[in-house]
């Protein structure tokens, strides 16, 4: 990429929440270029209804609609993968996902895309997420093997997934430092509440308490620019939010 060329950049989901939020932070990024908008397979969705300019295409249209090599940001839902990834593999397109409740199959799925095209996944794309998983595998590895730890989520009663992928993503890297049995994870669905995450941590003796409370969905996309920079220098592989923010600090 020259230093003067912007990214191009498609927002598949975008008629979602989290997708109109992103569309909007695209197209106010001096560096990126919202090229396209994907929704369902076979629909299409006129210009000025979710955008001033674009419409949105069926997601079966994306081979032959997006521009090769580009960035597609994905927050849908996870039935949609299968087809996010053939028409991702079709443009020859990078991909940042934040979509959550995979299968393990679904997540295979996904890894084996990244064997040829780069991928940034993440249950979520806020800055404090990631330093919550590094505290946690921290103390993980430091605490007594009498202290146990159980987790509760928290989140608006539309969200389908129960637990979070947040939340299952926190438990996964605690356990896999820690062993064990699998850390306990109670659900909450309540009102609008955007997203909490508390791990309470303690023996007989001694208890910590963890929180990371995002106020608004504000939150969720501060990890998605430096995701897209991120994915579209790389060649294959399937990274995390935390290989990105590293990446970030090492060129600061």
């Amino acid at each position: 990429m020259s230093p003067t060329a912007k990214l191009s950049v498609a927002v598949h989901g975008a008629e979602g929440r989290m997708g109109r939020l992103v569309a909007a932070l695209v197209d106010a990024a001096d560096d990126c270029e919202l090229v396209a908008l994907v929704t369902e397979p076979g629909r299409v969705v006129p210009a000025g209804a979710l955008h001033p300019t674009l419409p949105a295409i069926g997601q079966d249209a994306m081979g032959a609609m997006l521009p090769p090599g580009c960035v597609v940001i994905d927050f849908s839902l996870a039935p949609a993968l299968p087809g996010l990834l053939a028409g991702v593999a079709q443009a020859n397109a990078r991909l940042v996902s934040g979509t959550t409740g995979f299968t393990a199959e679904q997540y295979a799925l996904l890894a084996r895309h990244a064997e040829r095209l780069p991928v940034v996944h993440a249950t979520n794309f806020s800055i404090g997420i990631p330093a919550l998983q590094m505290v946690l595998q921290l103390l993980a590895r430091t605490l007594p093997a009498g202290f146990n730890a159980e987790q509760v989520e928290t989140h608006h009663t539309a969200k389908i997934d129960r637990p979070s992928g947040t939340a299952r993503s926190l438990a996964d890297a605690w356990s896999r430092v820690r062993g064990g049995e699998p850390v306990p994870v109670h659900s909450q669905r309540i009102g609008g509440a955007v997203g909490e995450h508390t791990w309470t941590i303690g023996d007989q003796e001694e208890t910590l308490v963890l929180t990371h409370r995002a106020q608004s969905r504000q939150a969720f996309l501060r990890g998605i620019l430096p995701a897209v920079r991120f994915v579209a220098t790389r060649d294959k592989g399937l990274f995390g939010l935390s290989d990105v923010l590293q990446d970030l600090g090492r060129t600061a």
